[in-house]
């Protein structure tokens, strides 16, 4: 009888949670390779998004020397990691996580070691997220490396 009981609570513990709730998009297997641009807005014609947006794609080399992942996370439509398109499940569990309300824009930069570097909810340029990853140490190690 009490491995019965024990049965229906784990099958009724599994019925109520559900797995892709409460387990969110692995960030961490970026760590130590990519730093990470999350873009969050309401939607694909947000001014502040499109800006950002076509400064990126006018300057995808910078972005890739600077081992830059672009993630695109709106709020409605289509949103990317890079140009590959994200399940809307794991646009949720990043969304709860930095906990970014579905009809806002923010920007938040991710470095190499995993930490927030920058958190944004205003207008920013491509240019100044570029500075402020160029004066970080691993950064500069980079450009050492390359020369």
């Amino acid at each position: 009888m009490k491995v019965f009981t024990v049965v229906i609570i784990i099958f009724t513990a599994l019925m109520i949670f559900d797995h892709k709730d409460t387990m969110p998009m692995d960030l961490t297997q970026f760590q130590w390779k990519n730093r990470l641009l999350l873009i969050f807005a309401p939607d694909d014609n947000d001014s502040l998004f499109k800006k950002l947006q076509s400064e990126i794609i006018a300057q995808e080399a910078e972005v890739e020397d600077r081992d830059l992942m672009v993630f695109e996370l709106l709020g409605l439509g289509s949103s990317r990691m890079n140009r590959a398109l994200l399940d809307q499940s794991k646009v949720d569990s990043i969304r709860r996580h930095f906990s970014v309300p579905q009809r806002s824009f923010r920007v938040i930069l991710i470095g190499k070691d995993g930490g927030i570097k920058l958190k944004r909810d205003d207008q920013i340029d491509l240019e100044t997220i570029f500075e402020l990853i160029d004066s970080m140490p691993m950064r500069k190690d980079e450009i050492r490396q390359k020369k």
